[in-house]
């Protein structure tokens, strides 16, 4: 009996870690202003793999000035640099609007460059802007320009059997275009999980395996939108690394995302126009890390593309960003329950009008012993290992893609830790985490394993041993760096939740990859502080790591 018992008290201890986060709301609502003024270069370059190509033709398209819903961007001292000069330089425009450049080389014998350098201004007035538009949309009154993107295209199957049932289940009882947006766009947020790169971009596709790159998160919910009457259309530019904060009770939610290219989407309203929404964070406004360049049916019609002859180039780009100004006046102004990630908004549909998707109700078990010595593995352990994702080649053409890095520089002023939770007793051989070194011949990393205090990191805990990172060959891209523990046996934990806090020394430089969106146990799972033992930061993200062990005999220590 007394076993029994113990097992239920292990099992409601694990759901309690499981679910630890906030008293408030998931949905931000925000009030304020952001005002940005930016200076950005993009710099393209194509590397000839024989030596030489007969013509070579790259379409890319243009920032231009746009204003949508809260957002107003402005687009100035912009300039195109080519090496070398090309045989013609267009400027054409396509059936969206989009403005792009069309330049063509011929008798090409080494690297091509386009350099863009342009200052964009953003303007975001996070202000009430609730639609009180009806749902379902009549159709009479609907513009031509609107009518356009309810149809299905080949990357968002908005007419698909799965697409349309699973749209009409999430809209039942809504009685706003708002609330509707509002259920599809809870459930794309918490039922996919961010992979990239990934094979198939398509609504479809994401619908069937649940995850994907940004391309994935609008596609899916575009058609979902299209399918029950709602137009969307997909935007695209570039997003910037700068991470900012959204105020919420008890300290800040960092939004990092990663730099280059970006997609995310607009929904129109009768009564807003377009509203900008990013599916993984945002609701009727983008944030100040968002450059807009275009929009179209799907990212097939926003993207860059080139074409050469005999043998494709191979394509890389880097962007950078100085910042003139970045005044963020923002204030948390309520929040709502709903999805079960964090998402941001300029205000919440109508009372009585908003949908919280019925959570599933989950049977937990006590968990049961596993043998002594049974290897264990847990983590968050997918990610990119290489950077040279840039390209989508098919054929005789190759398009840019908008898989991107998505790693913290995790060596300057502030300290990081990732929450992850044990459910049976283990002894921790090691602990990985997926980082890429820049730098640090005569720096070092550890990491601490500390015990929970309240939903962020205790004082309570073990040290790794040093890893000297002149030990740690230079790799392009991320790979697992391993942190082991002194004595012949490593730590054993008990049952809970703990935290990997990052330390390091001297001149150590370097990246550790996450995932954005979901988290890998629940909310507040990533957290960093500047000093102290706060920890008042909660990063929008998870670390990959992955712990690695055996399990124990009885409780442990630790």
């Amino acid at each position: 009996m007394r076993t029994q018992v113990k097992k239920i008290l292990t099992a409601i201890f694990i759901i309690l870690a499981l679910s630890a986060g906030p008293s408030y709301g998931t949905t931000l609502v925000l009030r304020g202003d952001i005002s940005d003024e930016i200076e950005i270069s993009h710099s393209r370059s194509f590397k000839l793999i024989d030596g030489r190509l007969d013509s070579l033709t790259f379409r890319f398209y243009n920032p231009s000035d746009f204003k949508s819903g809260a957002v107003t961007q402005r687009v100035s001292a912009r300039k195109v640099s080519y090496a070398p000069e090309p045989e013609s330089v267009q400027a054409e425009k396509d059936s969206f609007g989009n403005s792009y450049t069309v330049v063509t080389w011929r008798g090409l014998k080494g690297e091509v460059t386009v350099v863009e350098t342009y200052k964009v201004s953003l303007s975001i007035g996070l202000n009430e802007a609730r639609s009180l538009a009806p749902f379902p949309l009549p159709s009479k009154d609907m513009p031509r320009e609107a009518m356009r993107f309810l149809k299905p295209s080949p990357l968002v199957e908005a007419d698909a059997p799965t697409i349309k049932k699973l749209a009409s289940t999430l809209v039942t009882g809504a009685s706003t275009e708002q609330a509707a947006v509002d259920a599809i766009l809870n459930w794309v947020v918490d039922n996919v999980k961010y992979r990239s790169p990934v094979e198939d971009y398509g609504a479809g596709h994401t619908l069937a395996t649940r995850e994907g790159n940004c391309q994935n998160f609008a596609h899916l919910a575009i058609a979902l939108l299209r399918s029950v009457g709602i137009p969307a259309r997909i935007a695209g530019g570039v997003s910037l690394g700068r991470p900012w904060k959204v105020p919420v009770e008890g300290g800040h939610l960092v939004q990092s995302i990663g730099q280059g290219g970006h997609a995310w989407m607009e929904v129109w309203y009768p009564d807003l126009g377009w509203a900008p929404y990013d599916a993984q964070q945002s609701r009727l406004f983008v944030g100040p890390r968002h450059i807009r360049q275009t929009a179209g049916m799907d990212s097939n019609d926003i993207n860059d593309s080139w074409r050469a002859s005999p043998k494709l180039p191979r394509f890389s780009e880097n962007i950078s960003a100085e910042y003139l100004r970045d005044d963020i006046a923002i204030s948390l102004k309520e929040s709502y329950g709903a999805p079960s990630s964090y998402v941001m908004a300029s205000s919440l549909p109508k009372a009585g009008s908003a949908i919280t998707p019925p959570l599933p109700i989950m049977t937990v078990e006590p968990p049961k012993p596993a043998p002594e010595g049974k290897a264990i593995e847990i983590g968050n352990t997918v990610f990119a290992p290489l950077t040279d994702f840039y390209a989508n080649i098919r054929a005789d053409s190759g398009q840019r893609t908008f898989d991107k890095e998505t790693a913290e520089y995790v060596t300057g002023e502030h300290t990081f830790a990732q929450a992850f939770v044990v459910d049976a007793p283990m002894t921790v051989n090691s602990v990985s985490l997926a980082m890429h070194k820049f730098g640090g011949r005569l720096g070092s990393l550890w990491i601490d394993v500390v015990n929970d205090a309240g939903g962020r990191p205790g004082m309570e805990g073990v040290r790794s041993l040093p890893l000297p990172l002149d030990t740690v060959a230079y790799h392009p891209g991320y790979k697992w760096f391993g942190f082991r523990f002194g004595g012949s046996d490593g730590p054993v934990l008990k049952p809970g939740r703990y935290w990997i806090i990052l330390r390091k020394s001297r001149d150590a430089v370097v990246s550790w990859a996450y995932t954005p969106g979901n988290r890998y146990n629940g909310l507040d799972d990533a957290r960093s502080t500047e000093a102290g033992i706060d920890w008042p930061n909660i990063m929008n993200y998870d670390f990959n790591f992955r712990v690695t062990g055996a399990s124990a005999v009885g409780d442990g220590g630790g």
